[in-house]
């Protein structure tokens, strides 16, 4: 559906964010969760708005990443600060429309508790947005203690946020499914050492239960056996009506 492969592309360009060292992780991040809205856009058409938003958000990226590289422009200067606040909108809308396409499927699922989790997940995450905007503009007004303790306070927040994401993302993939999709068939994964340890689990369970219904089988088996030696010692007699 697309919710397996959003978890990797959000997963590299937002928890690799967080590290000290940059290796384009949030650039390839950004084209695998433009896959994966591709692919959820034929369930929802906010992944549409999504889609767009994350084309911009991968835009400021790759203009960033060319900054380190050459030099463009001075990394403390006004024009990196327009690019991180362009980025940071960007991928605020873009969260905005992720969440909202979310709880259109889980509505029309009739899952109210992913769509419910999805709007709380977006005020969630947009209070760290606003924060974060807020940061940067007043970067050169307020004090640097100050701005390092709120800036302290922003990023451990953003990892509470990114954690919630991600397991609302993982509940999507487990719980939401395309009508003509039967939601009892078991997901093969991509890789081939996954299926076979998950195929040894299922062999090994599916033994267990074959031996529990032989054990209740033999049980039964011996409570009739013991209920007709009891019948035939105890034979039931009849009282002659007066």
């Amino acid at each position: 559906m697309g919710f397996g492969i959003l978890i990797f592309g959000y997963f590299l360009s937002f928890a690799f964010s967080i590290s000290q060292y940059y290796f384009f992780a949030d650039i390839v991040g950004a084209v695998v969760m433009l896959f994966a809205f591709s692919k959820l856009a034929e369930y929802n058409r906010y992944f549409v708005a999504a889609s767009v938003s994350c084309l911009g958000f991968l835009v400021m990226c790759g203009t960033n990443a060319a900054s380190l590289m050459f030099e463009l422009y001075s990394m403390t200067g006004p024009v990196d600060m327009a690019v991180d606040i362009a980025k940071l909108v960007f991928a605020a809308v873009m969260h905005v429309f992720v969440f909202l396409g979310i709880r259109g499927i889980a509505l029309g699922a009739e899952n109210p508790n992913i769509a419910n989790r999805a709007g709380r997940n977006l005020v969630m995450t947009m209070v760290y947005y606003v924060s974060s905007i807020l940061l940067v503009l007043l970067s050169s007004v307020i004090p640097a203690d100050l701005s390092f303790t709120l800036g302290l306070s922003v990023y451990f927040y953003w990892l509470l946020c990114i954690v919630i994401n991600l397991v609302l993302f993982y509940s999507c993939f487990g719980k939401l499914c395309p009508a003509d999709e039967d939601e009892d068939e078991v997901k093969r994964s991509r890789f081939e050492i996954v299926n076979k340890i998950n195929d040894k689990f299922d062999e090994i369970e599916a033994k267990k239960n074959e031996y529990r219904k032989e054990s209740m089988r033999l049980a039964m088996e011996e409570a009739d056996r013991i209920a007709a030696e009891k019948a035939k010692k105890h034979p039931h007699i009849k009282k002659k009506k007066k």
